[in-house]
């Protein structure tokens, strides 16, 4: 046998290696079997704990009253024709709720009666959501009742909006047609998902500028939670949930407790800042907790004093700051503190890498670990031939966490879910990342970059394609390229430049306001570049380079008429705060009427 030959052996056994992760999960159950085997074992256990603002009593359900309350909710979901109808089919139900214990209510119902769960963002724009509920074919919806008015405008002829609202089923009981089996059923298939059922679908941002939904399953889900390797579950856990149910960090958050019986700890409902999430941590004593990696760096930079009650804290969605792990570090050694790393086509997470020490943090970046269990990682060329360690190659996820694709989009699923060229069996998939990586000689992994133009930002995947498509319907514009910069904070910006028609003049905020009626939040850019023309290489492409180079504008005067002078901050408390837009933003001159979030300021800032 040739040395080259040897050597190949050599790596294909230890790529063999590192991907073995099998591990025995309950793969053949749903997640309602397993929250019931919960509320058996400890019907008295606080299931979930929310408090509707961080002044207020909190609110709690136990594992037996959930159980209940989700079970009479279910039963008014199949009356309505919710339920599995064939093999690994499930009727989507829309549900638009803020943070709440109707919320999870909701959730475990839809499940029950054998449906999968579409999340409807409150505040999301009426256009988005009418695609995606025209795009789901969705005929049920659950909502809060002051948010029932508006899903109405926007729902079919024929959905059936039915309100969320605790008092109607916290002392219900199953109506006749839950006890007597002789009562006609609306289909007549069983009422118990399976494995291979829908459990949710979320949206999520699409190169051709129409979004796509993402289709998860039971089985994905409980291998996300269920004897795994990254996190020990276990009813001692305090598991808060701060992510948006359309962000799939929800999963990991909701389920991951639940089906484990922890205790979950709901946020107050809206945005809250650090410091209100930091509060709320260290009032209910939260063991376990996720941030995406821009909120992970502003709460290491206000304090981590509140933190240290958690035991695991969670960070991910894009690139760690090594300075801010170290820290991290210093400051909470009693904290086993994890970067996640996974597309919501895998579920929530794909690797995941314990940093313990500062001997677990990399030469410049901090490492995203190891596959999870029941979970295989890849490194292919662009041949989709496997890449040896210390060779970049496009990182490609497979195993039971996979997705089953996008939801009415078979050929965009074929293009990214493909077969598995290391499995002789056929019927084995993986999904392509796009993401670019490295195994390290350690068996870990690195983080390369994008092999194309998708974007993260605050945890999002972005496509930038998306955003184009949708500026470019506005009459002013004539071409646009989306990209991200970096700001005078230091965070990742999301930016468009534009190229204006002849005497057409494209103010910033009505940019903004354009796009806030199109598309959720956090797809509108903060700075807009308005030009006369896109600057062009040789070759006739938009020199991207030149673009970055650009001075970042200034922001245009907000709220004052061309007759109205700039009027400078009044007072100790107008000055203080133009002096904090100023260091946070890099604005030189902020007026007494000008805007945060129109100088370029978001949620994070």
């Amino acid at each position: 046998m040739t040395r080259s030959a040897t050597s190949g052996s050599a790596q294909k056994w230890q790529l063999t290696a590192w991907n073995d992760t099998s591990s025995n999960y309950p793969r053949d159950a749903t997640i309602p079997e397993l929250f019931e085997e919960q509320a058996r074992i400890r019907p008295d256990a606080a299931a979930v704990l929310a408090a509707d603002s961080l002044r207020s009593s909190a609110r709690a359900l136990t594992y037996c009253q959930l159980d209940r309350q989700a079970e009479v909710l279910a039963e008014r979901l199949r009356q309505l024709g919710v339920g599995p109808r064939g093999r690994g089919y499930s009727p989507l139900v829309g549900i638009s709720c803020q943070r709440s214990p109707e919320m999870v209510v909701g959730l475990l119902a839809i499940l029950k009666a054998g449906g999968a769960y579409l999340p409807l963002e409150p505040g999301a724009p009426a256009e988005r959501l009418a695609f995606m509920l025209a795009d789901t074919r969705v005929s049920v919806l659950l909502a809060q009742p002051d948010l029932v008015a508006g899903l109405t405008t926007v729902a079919g002829a024929n959905t059936h909006v039915v309100p969320l609202e605790m008092a109607a089923v916290a002392d219900a009981r199953p109506s006749a047609a839950a006890d007597n089996d002789s009562q006609p059923r609306s289909n007549s298939a069983p009422l118990a998902p399976r494995p291979n059922s829908l459990a949710y679908v979320v949206y999520t941002s699409g190169s051709t500028g129409r979004p796509k939904g993402v289709s998860v399953d039971h089985r994905a889900v409980i291998r996300l939670v269920k004897a795994t390797n990254f996190l020990h579950f276990s009813a001692a856990d305090v598991f808060l949930q701060f992510a948006p149910l359309a962000f799939d960090a929800s999963t990991l958050e909701l389920w991951g407790p639940l089906l484990n019986g922890g205790r979950l700890v709901l946020s107050p409902p809206g945005p809250l800042s650090m410091t209100e999430v930091a509060a709320v941590i260290e009032r209910h004593r939260v063991t376990a907790a996720w941030l995406t990696a821009g909120l992970f760096h502003q709460i290491v930079e206000q304090g981590l004093t509140p933190l240290q009650g958690l035991r695991t804290l969670l960070a991910g969605g894009d690139v760690l700051s090594p300075p801010h792990v170290r820290r991290t570090l210093a400051e909470l050694p009693a904290t086993r503190l994890i970067n996640g790393y996974g597309p919501t086509e895998n579920t929530t997470f794909t690797c995941c890498h314990s940093i313990l020490s500062l001997a677990d943090l990399g030469d410049e970046t901090v490492p995203i670990g190891q596959p999870i269990a029941n979970t295989r990682v890849h490194l292919f060329d662009e041949t989709l031939r496997p890449t040896a360690p210390g060779q970049e190659g496009e990182l490609c996820a497979a195993g039971d966490g996979l997705a089953q694709g996008y939801f009415g989009r078979p050929s965009l699923t074929a293009e990214r879910f493909v077969p598995d060229p290391t499995v002789d069996a056929t019927g084995h998939r993986l999904y392509r990342t796009g993401d670019l990586a490295r195994w390290r000689l350690d068996g870990t992994l690195e983080f390369r970059g994008r092999r194309d133009r998708q974007l993260k930002i605050r945890g999002f995947r972005i496509e930038p394609g998306e955003i184009e498509a949708a500026l470019s319907d506005h009459p002013g514009v004539q071409s646009v390229l989306i990209d991200s910069r970096t700001g005078p904070a230091g965070d990742k910006q999301l930016v468009a430049y534009l190229a204006a028609h002849a005497d057409t003049k494209l103010p910033p905020s009505e940019l903004r306001n354009f796009l806030g009626e199109r598309l959720p939040a956090y797809l509108v850019p903060t700075v807009f570049f308005v030009l006369d023309t896109l600057p062009l290489t040789r070759n006739g492409k938009t020199d991207r380079a030149a673009l970055s180079r650009l001075p970042l504008p200034q922001p245009e005067p907000q709220e004052q008429t061309a007759d109205e002078a700039w009027e400078a901050p009044q007072g100790p408390a107008q000055e203080k705060l133009a002096s904090l837009f100023s260091e946070i933003l890099g604005t030189a001159k902020v007026g007494a009427h000008d805007n945060f979030f129109e100088l370029g300021g978001d949620s994070l800032a």
